[in-house]
C-alpha cells in the first residue's frame, strides 16, 4: 500500500518547483512521469528506522508544462523537481493544480516576495496549522476548503482590534471633552465673577469674594480628583506624580486650611489665590480639549505654556502664606489632632503635618515649575516648527500662483 508524501510547491515565471518530503529515498526506486498536464511520482523511502514504504502521488496541472524539460534532485530528506512551463502558459499561475489536495502546500520560503507578504503568508499558514492541531483535520468538502483557503485569520483579528480601539477612543474622547468642558466652564465662571465684582464694587469685593464664590471653587476642585484616575489609567499624558502634587496640594489648602478657618477667608491673599487658580484652569481645560482631537491653536498653546510663569509663583506664595498663618492656630487649638491614649491607639498631629506640607509646597512647587519649563521648551519648539512649515506652505502657494499667471500670460500671447 502506497503513502502520499507531503509536497511543497512554488513557481517562477518559466518554471514550477516541487519539493517532496521523503527521508532516505532509494534512488533506484524513483519513477517520475511528466506529461503536458500531469505528473506521476513514486519511490521507496524510509518511514521509521526499521520500516520503508512506497510513496506515490499524481498531480494534474492547472495549465500545461513542457514534459521534455525538467530536472530532479535527490537529497537526504527530500526530492526536488523543477519543471519548465510551456511557452504558451508562462507567467504566474493562480494555482498549480485543478483539485484541492491536503498534502500539497505552498512553499512560502522559496519565493521572492516582500517582507510584509512573507510575514502575512507565514502567519496564515501557521494559523491554519494551529486550527488543525486544536480541532483536527479540516473537512474535505471543496466549498469549505475554498473558504478556508481564502480566510485570513490575521486580517479579521486586526479588524476586531481596530474596531475595539476606535470604540475606546470614541468613549475616551467624549468623556474627556465633557469633563474638560464642565470643569473649565466652572473655573471660567469663578474667574469672571471674581473680576467683575471688583470692577463694579471696587477693592472691597475682594474681602467677600470667597464667601460668594467659594462654593463653586470647592465644587470644581472636588471634580479634579478624577484627574488622578485619568493619569493612572493613561487617559491623559500628564504624569501621575505631577497630578498628585497639584490636586492634593490645592485641596489641602482649600479644605483643611482655608475652608476650616473663616478668619483667613477675607484676606486679599485668598482673592489672589482664587484668581491664580481659576486663570490657569481657564486656559488649561480648553487646551486639553483641543489636544484630544489634534487641533493646534497657536495663541492658546502659547498662553498654556506662558501664563503659568507669573501665576504659578504667585499661587505657590499664596498657598505657603495661608499654611504658615494656620500653623500657630492649629498648634493652639489642636484641630484634627489625635493624641495618645485613645481607642485607636494611633497618634496624629495636624500641626506637624502642616509644617511638612509647607516644606512640600516649596519643594513641590519647584518641581512643578521645572516640569512646566521643560514642557514649555518643547511646546515653543513645536510652535516655531509649525510656523516655519506654514510659511513654507504660504511661499509655495505664492510661487504656484505666480507660475500659473505666467503660464496664462504665455498662453494668451500665443
Amino acid at each position: 500500500m502506497s503513502v502520499t508524501p507531503p509536497v511543497l510547491w512554488s513557481q517562477k515565471d518559466k518554471s514550477i518547483k516541487l519539493v517532496v518530503d521523503i527521508v532516505a529515498v532509494e534512488k533506484d526506486s524513483l519513477v517520475l512521469t511528466v506529461t503536458e498536464n500531469s505528473i506521476h511520482f513514486e519511490c521507496t523511502g524510509q518511514k521509521t528506522i526499521d520500516q520503508t514504504v512506497k510513496y506515490e502521488f499524481d498531480l494534474e496541472f492547472h495549465k500545461t508544462v513542457d514534459p521534455e524539460r525538467y530536472l530532479k534532485s535527490v537529497k537526504d530528506r527530500s526530492v526536488k523537481i523543477v519543471i519548465a512551463k510551456s511557452d504558451a502558459d508562462q507567467g504566474e499561475w493562480s494555482k498549480i493544480c485543478t483539485a484541492k489536495h491536503r498534502w500539497l502546500k505552498f512553499d512560502v520560503d522559496s519565493v521572492e516576495v516582500t517582507d510584509d507578504e512573507t510575514i502575512a503568508a507565514r502567519k496564515l499558514d501557521q494559523s491554519r496549522k494551529d486550527l488543525e492541531s486544536k480541532h483536527g483535520p479540516l473537512p474535505n468538502d471543496a466549498k469549505i476548503q475554498q473558504i478556508s483557503s481564502m480566510l485570513n485569520v490575521d486580517e479579521i483579528s486586526r479588524d476586531l482590534d481596530l474596531a475595539e480601539k476606535e470604540l475606546y477612543d470614541m468613549f475616551r474622547n467624549s468623556y474627556l471633552t465633557i469633563y474638560n468642558s464642565v470643569v473649565g466652564l466652572g473655573f471660567l465662571y469663578v474667574f469672571m465673577i471674581s473680576v467683575i465684582r471688583v470692577v463694579i464694587d471696587g477693592p472691597g469685593a475682594m474681602v467677600s469674594n470667597y464667601r460668594n464664590m467659594g462654593w463653586l471653587l470647592k465644587s470644581c476642585q472636588n471634580t479634579v480628583y478624577l484627574e488622578l484616575l485619568h493619569s493612572f489609567f493613561k487617559l491623559t499624558k500628564t504624569p501621575l506624580s505631577a497630578t498628585v502634587m497639584q490636586v492634593l496640594g490645592r485641596n489641602v489648602v482649600l479644605f483643611l486650611v482655608l475652608d476650616a478657618d473663616p478668619s483667613l477667608q477675607s484676606s486679599y491673599v485668598v482673592y489672589a489665590l482664587m484668581i491664580c487658580w481659576s486663570a490657569i484652569e481657564v486656559i488649561r481645560y480648553p487646551y486639553y480639549t483641543l489636544q484630544i482631537y489634534g487641533i493646534e491653536f497657536p495663541a492658546l498653546t502659547w498662553l498654556r505654556y506662558s501664563l503659568w510663569i507669573p501665576l504659578y509663583p504667585v499661587g505657590i506664595c499664596c498657598e505657603a502664606y495661608l499654611v504658615y498663618q494656620t500653623i500657630p492656630l492649629v498648634r493652639d487649638s489642636k484641630r484634627l489632632t489625635m493624641e495618645l491614649p485613645n481607642t485607636a491607639n494611633f497618634a496624629f498631629s495636624f500641626y506637624y503635618y502642616l509644617v511638612l506640607h509647607l516644606a512640600a509646597i516649596v519643594i513641590g512647587g519647584a518641581y512643578l515649575m521645572h516640569h512646566m519649563i521643560r514642557q514649555r521648551a518643547s511646546a515653543m519648539k513645536k510652535l516655531s516648527r509649525n510656523a516655519a512649515l506654514l510659511q513654507v506652505q504660504k511661499n509655495h502657494e505664492e510661487y504656484l500662483e505666480i507660475r500659473k499667471k505666467k503660464e496664462m500670460e504665455a498662453t494668451k500671447k500665443k
